[in-house]
């Protein structure tokens, strides 16, 4: 159903405003480690999560808790990691220590896809005690396999893993429990936000050959761990009247992992022998970290008071999306290619490096060497522009080609082909309309040009422009200051709410 401008301004103009935040600790692929458990970051210490993970080897589901630690490192290519766990349980008599190291080796393909192969640098070091009973790690296969696809405003990664354990019982060899594990992996990486979730299964099998009589059981369970991080941005009022600056908005950002298990065991006797009879368990263990605070900038745009893009526009310029202070914010004003793509930058944001990653590199620096001299990429854009550095990253992460013939045509109007084209490219969905091309959801589909039509249909689906206010896509219409505000913080909306819904929420089945 379409709805027009004002409709769209009161959907935006809630009370809170829900999008995802960068935080130091986002939720890089692997923060949660490969054993089925959940963390969040501790800010006191460095490279420390607490973590909480189910163990299963006593037959009975036990929740253990504590801290882990990541440290990585990344030479040529392959990343040495190491995963250190330390965790209890007091009700149920419980402690575990593991330490884990994987090796990680890398590759690059032709379209740009990185491709990941991860195995176990040795035997890991894993103790579990549980109400007096020892369970010690004896043996370990793991295989670790993951596609990375790196876009301009994320990286969309999905991949596997799977691994065989054998432990002893109080250090009786011929006393074991097995533990196979098969997972999935779903994430992606980006500024606004950034989620991963696995979907693990594991089986089990106890074999008590030295016993008055030996006997053996075995138990299945479904893991679903999944973390992102959130925001709010809550619009504050001052009370004082004699104050320099109207109300502004805060941010709230805090991180989030929620672990679901169902588990299918055997029920023991009072002597804690198994019986023929199963039963079931689920739950789910929810962590958060204390949100953090802060206050955006408070824009002078006095000019555009009681405007319906108000409030969009102060948002944006509180992200720092919109450039300046304000005073000089015009209505009705054309964007052009510059302003727009400079814009646009701001919007997606670079990437945020894994925090627990440390590279090596060897760096020499020849007397003779000479300063790079910077270089455009376009022949009408110069190196002194004000927009350049913008300009000149879209161009090197492939949001723009420019307009052909080595020009970009800073000072031309935008045209919502051209910037819808551009907002697509940079989220990396062009993909999700139908090959070779699609027929759009708008009146005016036949006016859409070809190189764009697969954008526009994309970007309706998304919700990020769903057409002016009578429903049409006018390609070749001009874009104001107010509507380009429209579609970047629809284009943040998507980013930092939308994706966790598929990702987060949609595979936690909320």
């Amino acid at each position: 159903m379409k709805r027009n401008v004002k409709g769209i301004i009161a959907a935006l103009i809630a009370v809170f405003l829900i999008l995802l935040a960068p935080l130091e600790a986002f939720a890089a692929e692997g923060s949660m480690g490969y054993e089925g458990g959940i963390s969040t970051v501790n800010t006191n210490a460095k490279d420390e999560y607490f973590y909480s993970e189910m163990c299963f080897l006593s037959g009975v589901p036990v929740l253990l808790t504590g801290s882990l630690t990541i440290k990585k490192s990344e030479k040529n290519n392959i990343v040495t990691s190491t995963y250190t766990y330390k965790l209890s349980n007091t009700e149920s008599g419980a402690s575990l220590t593991r330490v884990v190291l994987y090796e990680t080796t890398k590759e690059t393909k032709a379209n740009g896809q990185i491709t990941e192969s991860t195995k176990l640098s040795r035997l890991p070091t894993e103790v579990i005690t549980i109400n007096g009973t020892t369970y010690t790690l004896t043996n370990y296969s793991f295989s670790r396999s993951l596609l990375s696809d790196p876009k301009p405003a994320l990286n969309y990664n999905a991949g596997e893993f799977a691994g065989k354990k054998t432990y002893t019982i109080n250090g009786e060899r011929t006393n074991t429990i097995t533990v196979e594990m098969s997972g999935r992996i779903y994430s992606y990486d980006q500024y606004w936000s950034s989620t991963q979730t696995q979907k693990i299964s594991y089986t089990l099998l106890a074999d008590i050959k030295k016993a008055t009589k030996p006997y053996q059981w075995g138990g299945a369970a479904e893991v679903t761990v999944s973390q992102t991080t959130r925001q709010q941005i809550i619009y504050q009022p001052n009370e004082p009247y004699q104050i320099s600056f109207d109300g502004g908005y805060v941010r709230s950002t805090w991180t989030e992992s929620t672990m679901d298990y169902t588990a299918l065991m055997p029920e023991f006797d009072k002597s804690k022998m198994p019986t023929s009879v199963l039963k079931s368990y689920s739950n789910r263990s929810i962590q958060e970290t204390e949100p953090i605070l802060e206050r955006l900038m408070v824009p002078d745009i006095k000019q555009i008071k009681g405007h319906w893009a108000e409030e969009p526009v102060r948002i944006l310029f509180g992200l720092g999306v919109i450039p300046g202070t304000g005073e000089n914010y015009k209505l009705n004003k054309y964007l052009t290619r510059r302003e727009f793509v400079a814009m646009l930058v701001e919007a997606v944001k670079d990437i945020p490096a894994d925090p627990n990653l440390k590279k090596s590199s060897l760096t020499t620096v020849s007397r003779s060497s000479k300063k790079t001299v910077e270089q455009s990429p376009f022949l009408d854009v110069s190196v002194n522009d004000t927009c350049f550095a913008q300009i000149k990253k879209a161009y090197e992460k492939g949001i723009t080609a420019g307009t052909g013939q080595s020009n970009f045509n800073p000072d031309s109007y935008i045209t919502y082909a051209e910037a819808i084209k551009m907002i697509v490219a940079s989220l990396g969905l062009e993909n999700l309309a139908p090959y070779p091309s699609a027929v759009t959801s708008y009146p005016d589909n036949d006016a859409i040009p070809a190189y764009a039509r697969n954008a526009a249909q994309v970007a309706y689906s998304l919700g990020i422009y769903e057409g002016d206010d009578k429903g049409y896509f006018n390609p070749s219409g001009y874009i104001t200051n107010e509507k380009g505000a429209i579609l970047f913080y629809n284009l943040i909306n998507y980013m930092g709410d939308e994706l966790v819904k598929d990702y987060y929420d949609r595979m936690l089945a909320y």
